[in-house]
């Protein structure tokens, strides 16, 4: 079989079960072999140990901490998949007579035809052998073949399976004395304890059960550009990322590359500044004590620049809880992701400066209207990023449960919910990796009308240092989300694992994390009709801290049609107008704006939510009632709303 290296991670890694083909026999995943392999580090290493601790892996499974024992990792692409047919459980096609064998070898060496050892006797060739297509499977990621009983009568009776189309409904029959072998009515194909917790039974069902393996993935921005590692080792880096993603006065785009290198140091000159003095002497254009005046120009220029970011970071760090944003991963993405010129960020302003250069007045009608269906949608700043480096890495599997948050039902459940690595390799825990570059939607919520949301629901009006730019307003919203900076995500119901590390509710940022969940799940829910790409292959990725969300391709292929960039520089009207219809109603209203607001006809989606679809609602943006607040939300589309932002932005300016 050829897969792409995404599919493999997503469908084949090592414990999977599979069709060979999709319509030949089951097999199971043993290893999968690597190339280009990398150490374990910065991004990944990050996202990894944040992962892991949803799954609190690091204390109950086998992976060490991603941050100080990186090199018990082995990172790489995968390059083959070795597999091999599993379960050894078969039956006749004919006579039904259930036979097993323990191991591969020992099927090859008695039955390498995988025929019946009854009906092969006659000369019956159409007795071959199918697998029997039930498992044994515990929440802590066990996985056994059902165990074949035998009859009491006589150990050597042939057995048969009566096969009712699920594990419990199914039972052993005795073939030759017709004895039904289960002991009880609801037992079906038998119990078989695990020794994960004491008295612990294993779950029977099919293998066509998409619960029986979940391949645990993650993604995230891979930047590659050389301007960041030069930033890692600026020493102001956290007052220009701070600066620089708020847009505060100071900051331009091009700052991002061209003072990566540049320093505040006040006497020396910077390596770059020595470089340029020995180019000029060598040119013969100047001397040497001319050149060091050419240059102690520049250096000037960049101290009065450093010294301008300096007093602005001042400002905005004292309204945005100063800390340290250099340590901060997401906004390091949401920076180069915006502004960095190899991510090829095409902006709405740039296509209506196009069309007015050119004198196309129809274009530019329509482009203004864009931004004004935006503005109504309480969105800013859209852009399509048209060169997105996206990197998936799948650390481990789980089975029965896809989520820490789904094992809750009961204490025993909890207990035996484990993520689990792949198997090692070398004594390493193997991480399957794959990079692709694709294209997505970077859109930006209006920080005034999120300011008005807030004010309304929680009573948290910005202060007058806060309402002197939108910048200063951006950096307050912040602070008092310092949640989502720590975290990347705040929720109104917390789930078991959440409580007992400690967590509380949070409303502030819990509130602006659901605003803006329920806000990009609007316009992924809609970007299919008109983007051409199918709903579960669009995906999403949060900069919840700076009220940010992207929606990207997230098919893994060679190549992508451009569906993103085409409809943006062509047709954002019908998308944008139809987000509004979309959240109005649901086909399940109104048991499901009763019940919160969010289900799988409306806002709930199968794939491609990182955060497993909580703390969504209509009500964020109509108005209602949501999950986990006991108080009506004033909705963020709603006129008090829109007219409260009006306000706030009318002082300010």
């Amino acid at each position: 079989m050829k897969r792409g290296r995404s599919q493999t991670i997503w469908r084949y890694t090592p414990e999977a079960t599979f069709r060979y083909n999709d319509s030949y026999g089951w097999c199971r995943v043993g290893r999968i072999g690597i190339r280009e392999k990398e150490a374990l580090s910065g991004p990944l290493a990050e996202a990894l140990a944040q992962a892991l601790r949803k799954w609190n892996a690091m204390d109950r499974s086998h992976y060490p901490d991603p941050i100080t024992q990186a090199s018990k990792y082995e990172v790489g692409t995968p390059d083959h998949v070795e597999y091999s047919l599993w379960p050894l459980v078969f039956e006749c096609r004919v006579c039904r007579r259930v036979q097993y064998y323990q191991t591969l070898e020992r099927l090859k060496e008695q039955n390498d035809r995988l025929t019946c050892r009854d009906c092969s006797k006659g000369g019956n060739r159409q007795a071959t052998l199918r697998q029997l297509p039930y498992v044994y499977i515990c929440e802590c990621g066990r996985l056994q073949e059902p165990f074949v009983r035998s009859c009491p009568t006589d150990r050597k009776h042939r057995i048969k399976l009566i096969d009712r189309g699920n594990f419990r409904d199914s039972y052993w029959l005795c073939m030759d004395c017709g004895t039904r072998l289960s002991q009880t009515a609801r037992e079906g194909l038998g119990v078989r304890n695990c020794d994960c917790a004491p008295g612990k039974s294993m779950r029977g069902i099919t293998l066509l059960d998409t619960r029986l393996f979940f391949s645990q993935t993650l993604q995230i921005v891979d930047i590659r550009s050389a301007a960041l590692g030069h930033w890692k080792e600026n020493p102001n880096f956290s007052d220009f990322l701070l600066c620089a993603t708020l847009r505060a006065e100071p900051y331009k785009s091009q700052h991002l590359l061209d003072l990566a290198k540049s320093r505040s140091e006040a006497e020396a000159l910077s390596p770059e500044l020595q470089a340029v003095v020995q180019q000029l002497v060598a040119s013969g254009k100047m001397s040497h004590a001319e050149a060091l005046a050419t240059v102690g120009l520049a250096s000037k220029s960049v101290k009065d620049v450093w010294h301008t970011y300096k007093t602005s970071a001042m400002a905005l760090g004292a309204l945005s809880g100063g800390q340290r944003w250099d340590n901060v991963r997401s906004s390091r993405e949401y920076l180069f992701v915006r502004d960095d010129p190899g991510m090829d960020t095409l902006h709405t302003k740039d296509l209506l400066a196009d069309a007015t250069a050119q004198g196309d007045t129809k274009t530019v009608d329509r482009l203004k209207r864009e931004q004004q269906l935006a503005r109504d949608l309480g969105l800013a700043n859209l852009q399509v990023v048209q060169n997105l480096p996206i990197l998936l890495a799948g650390y481990g599997y789980t089975r029965y449960f896809q989520t820490p948050a789904d094992g809750g039902a009961d204490a025993e459940e909890k207990k035996a919910l484990k993520l689990r690595p792949f198997p090692a390799v070398d004594m390493k825990v193997p991480i399957y990796i794959a990079r692709n570059t694709t294209e997505a939607l970077l859109f930006e919520l209006d920080p005034w009308r999120v300011a008005a949301f807030l004010s309304l629901n929680l009573g948290f009006t910005p202060p007058p240092a806060a309402r002197a730019s939108e910048a200063h307003l951006s950096a307050w919203l912040i602070g008092v989300s310092a949640r989502l900076a720590s975290q990347g995500e705040s929720h109104l119901e917390l789930k078991w694992f959440e409580q007992e590390a400690g967590l509380a509710v949070d409303a502030p940022s819990a509130l602006l994390f659901g605003l803006l969940h329920s806000i990009s799940h609007v316009l992924k829910a809609t970007a299919h009709l008109y983007v051409g790409v199918d709903a579960d292959s669009i995906a999403e990725y949060l900069f919840a801290q700076h009220q940010t969300g992207m929606l990207y391709v997230s098919s893994h292929v060679e190549f992508n049609l451009g569906g993103m960039s085409s409809v943006f520089r062509s047709n954002m009207t019908q998308w944008l107008g139809s987000c509004r219809d979309f959240a109005i109603r649901c086909s399940f209203d109104p048991v499901c704006i009763d019940g919160g607001g969010a289900c799988l006809a409306c806002l709930y989606t199968k794939f491609g939510c990182g955060y497993f679809n909580r703390t969504l609602s209509r009500a964020f943006l109509m108005g209602g009632f949501a999950k986990g607040r006991e108080a009506r939300l004033v909705g963020y589309w709603e006129p008090r709303t829109v007219e409260l932002a009006e306000t706030l932005r009318r002082g300010a300016a």
